[in-house]
């Protein structure tokens, strides 16, 4: 199992050791209305955000070479990158390995992000709170009546092709699958078709590929 966020500008942190858990909460929100001789009935009115939290710590140089640690970078390192995505109210991808977590998120308001350097070999520990990213369709009144005279009258429109994805494309550095899917097929969620497309030449992981890989796009 791997922890990882990704930026939509292919920046990544693979956590060098897995949180001992990420916890999700998720749900619906209701709406309840009395009624005489039935009594309250709840009836749902759509999906709350889901919401991530889960800490660890991130190993001093010291620790950088044990066994159990993966992609070591310095403590100081990826805590301004967390730091710098939080200010920028970045959208990220975050994606746990063997699990169904891989979702866009954001930081999840105040407290968001928490960390503490401690100890004797200049580990850092932190604790993250990201919520699920949803994107917001705001239509111009116009739009909206143009919409509607459409329906009404019985009258379809289509949507202008989109330009085909290019075929090949070859991994740079800093690459992941979710930042390719993004780049070249416009949503980053369609990392797996790309996966499945070159499994062969990836291997079991689809977190290892290399700088230089030709991957097939469709």
């Amino acid at each position: 199992m791997d922890f990882y966020l990704t930026a939509p500008d292919g920046s990544r942190l693979h956590f060098p050791i897995n949180p001992e858990r990420i916890t999700v909460e998720a749900g619906n929100k209701t709406q309840t209305y009395s009624i005489v001789n039935l009594g309250d009935i709840v009836i749902p009115r759509g999906i709350v955000p889901a919401r991530f939290s889960f800490e660890g710590f991130f190993p001093g140089e010291l620790r950088k070479n044990a066994s159990y640690v993966k992609d070591w970078r310095h403590p100081k390192e990826l805590i301004n990158l967390l730091e710098r995505w939080k200010n920028n109210n970045t959208k990220l991808r975050l994606l746990v390995t063997e699990t169904t977590i891989n979702h866009d998120v954001y930081f999840d308001g105040e407290g968001s992000l928490q960390y503490e350097f401690k100890g004797g070999h200049g580990d850092c520990y932190y604790s993250l709170k990201l919520i699920e990213a949803r994107n917001l369709v705001v239509m111009a009144e116009n739009e909206l009546k143009t919409k509607v005279s459409a329906s009404s009258k019985g009258k379809t429109t289509t949507k202008r092709p989109t330009p085909p994805p290019p075929k090949i494309y070859t991994v740079k550095p800093g690459d992941s699958l979710w930042a390719i899917a993004k780049k070249t097929l416009g949503d980053g969620s369609k990392w797996k078709t790309i996966y499945e497309l070159n499994k062969k030449v990836i291997g079991p992981d689809p977190n290892k590929i290399r700088p230089g890989m030709q991957l097939r796009i469709s």
